[in-house]
Formats: C-alpha cells, structure tokens, sequence
C-alpha cells in the first residue's frame, strides 16, 4: 500500500492566522487610544491572540503529516504514542461533537497505548469515554481531508490484518 500521508489545512490555518492578527491590531489600538480598562483588555487581547499568530503561523510552515496510513499502522503525530499498528485495531467508528469529526480506533488493549500518552491526554481519558470517544480517538479537524474516506481505509485495512 503506498503510505496516505495527511497534512494540515493550509487555507484554515490561513483564515485563523488573519483573524488573530486582527485582534492583535485591536488590541494594539485599545492600548494606544484607551483608558486604563482598556489598556488592559487590549495587552490581553494582544497576549492571548499574539500566541494564536504564532501558533498558526507555525501550523502554516509545518510541512510535516499530522496522520500517515500506510502497511505499518496508523500514525497520529498529535497523539504523540507512535505507530499504532494494524494487528491492535480492531475497529473504528466516527463520533461528531460540535461539528469536528473524530475517528475513534477501537484497540484491541488499548491499556499499552494509554501508558504512552502524555500525561495530561491520559487524565482527559476518562472525560473522552465519557463523551463517547476511545482513549485514542483521531480528531481530523483542521486537516485537508475527507473523514468518511479515512474512517473506511482505517476499517478496511484493521479488517484485513
């Protein structure tokens, strides 16, 4: 199978890079001509979307895949745990909240998996389940593909395993 390698949505990270940029400009403007609450709420504004600039700007010049399929497994590069391969899927399915479609591979020990996480991805484990996700759901938000397709290469190939 030739490796499917996905990358982030350019045109999305675009759009929120010029909607962070101007709120840091209406930041600058409050501190520039405002009062004492205003100067404070615009070095707010400033600090809070300043970083958002720099994230998305970052997200812009990031070439690198943010999920690759290919013979090995699945890799999700904001999961951090590495290539989960296909012998420990055992299915997935699709869950939608607020509009962002998520892949939730359902593993067949998913216990190794969560000792990988990140700490803090692991404390968000139980209010996933809750939710309805897996522990390692793959959220495709922002990137430049169709979930439907993924979700089926994802069942196809763990079926084929």
């Amino acid at each position: 199978m030739t490796p499917i390698a996905i990358r982030a949505s350019r045109r999305r990270y675009a759009l929120w890079l010029i909607m962070s940029s101007g709120f840091v400009l209406t930041g600058a403007f409050m501190v520039a001509f405002g009062d004492t609450f205003q100067t404070w709420l615009g070095l707010a504004y400033m600090m809070f979307f300043g970083a958002g600039v720099l994230l998305f700007l970052w997200q812009l010049v990031d070439a690198r895949p943010r999920l690759v399929i290919d013979d090995r497994g699945v890799f999700d590069r904001t999961l951090g745990v590495g290539v989960i391969p296909w012998s420990d899927i055992g299915g997935a399915y699709v869950r939608s909240i607020y509009s962002v479609d998520v892949i939730c591979l359902q593993l067949r020990d998913p216990r190794p998996w969560l000792q990988r996480l990140s700490p803090i991805k692991r404390a968000l484990a139980p209010a996933n389940k809750a939710l309805g996700f897996t522990p390692l759901s793959l959220n495709l938000d922002g990137v430049a593909a169709d979930v439907r397709q993924v979700h089926e290469l994802i069942v196809k190939m763990a079926a084929a395993r």
